[in-house]
């Protein structure tokens, strides 16, 4: 914006061009910083965000992040997390909704050591396991697939899984397989996703928010998506960077094993064969999650899609 004053007798004088004030945004992410987080860092270093006129703070998270609640009170705008605990949460009343996927499937797995392997889910049956309690996928092992084990819950620690050569924990197949092997233990690691079970993790904001900044989201969803593919397919040092700034256990070589894993397994990009790609969502897809969810009794009540996501901000394909 340029101002011009006139006066008697004197030169137009001309006031310095005013640039736009940025939109602030939260974004609450699931736990610390972390590589799986690396496509977001990525857009903050490169000034995607600010590209699209955004002033974005990732809010770290954690052991009680409570990432769906920070996004439906207004503490955050947007976040990320699993996209079959958004699915629940909105039969729940929670007024939130998915804007486009971050991973095309969830990198949760199940680690085992090489010695006992685990090559199906049905390898369970009997198997001691590891695992978050409340989680989706084991009632979808035991109502859908049929098989019983014994549960015990989750520690943020290897020290069991290390001392019991029959073991089997929850995981994330880019991150404990890495130290795991790195203490000296055979593993191997079984992708928790398929054709039966395939949640996204998404990107989700607030009805509310939704409803008054549908520009901003979309501005969100596009700089993220960007930061993305530049993290994964590019040079990813800006975003490491900012990581390691941000959290100082975050060794190089764990950042490159993790986001390898995430190109190995298709995590973001998705199975082109399949015809998809980064950010996707598809109505089909969440359907069929939506039945998956009754079926195993998880749901409070009926859903649609629509209930659950918008597609206006996903990509036209690639």
């Amino acid at each position: 914006m340029v101002i011009s004053v006139a006066g008697c007798g004197r030169k137009t004088e001309s006031a310095p061009a005013l640039t736009p004030a940025l939109a602030k945004i939260r974004f609450q992410t699931d736990w610390f910083p972390e590589p799986e987080h690396g496509g977001y860092y990525q857009a903050l270093a490169k000034g995607y965000y600010a590209t699209e006129g955004l002033d974005v703070e990732i809010l770290p998270g954690g052991p009680n992040a409570q990432v769906m609640s920070s996004v439906a009170v207004g503490r955050a705008d947007l976040g990320m997390t699993n996209g079959d605990d958004v699915i629940v949460a909105v039969a729940r009343g929670v007024p939130i909704k998915m804007v486009a996927a971050e991973m095309q499937r969830d990198a949760q797995g199940i680690l085992f050591h090489t010695a006992h392997p685990v090559r199906d889910l049905r390898d369970l049956k009997g198997r001691t396991v590891m695992a978050g309690s409340g989680s989706t996928w084991l009632e979808v092992v035991r109502k859908k697939l049929g098989v019983e084990f014994n549960q015990v819950p989750l520690v943020g620690d290897l020290a069991r899984f290390m001392n019991n050569p029959g073991f089997v924990q929850q995981c994330f197949v880019t991150n404990e397989p890495f130290f795991a092997r790195q203490r000296g233990a055979d593993v191997g690691v079984l992708l928790i996703a398929s054709d039966t079970y395939e949640p996204y993790r998404v990107m989700f904001t607030g009805n509310e928010f939704l409803a008054r900044h549908p520009d901003v989201v979309g501005k969100f969803v596009r700089a993220s998506l960007r930061g993305w593919a530049d993290y994964l397919t590019g040079d990813p040092a800006p975003g490491n960077k900012l990581l390691a700034a941000r959290r100082n256990d975050l060794p190089p070589e764990f950042m490159a094993y993790s986001i390898k894993a995430m190109n190995e397994y298709k995590l973001v990009s998705g199975d082109p064969a399949k015809g998809e790609f980064t950010g996707q969502l598809t109505a089909a897809r969440l359907e069929k999650q939506i039945r998956l969810l009754q079926e195993v009794g998880v749901l409070d009540k009926a859903v649609a899609v629509s209930d659950v996501a918008t597609f206006e901000f996903i990509p036209k394909g690639q």
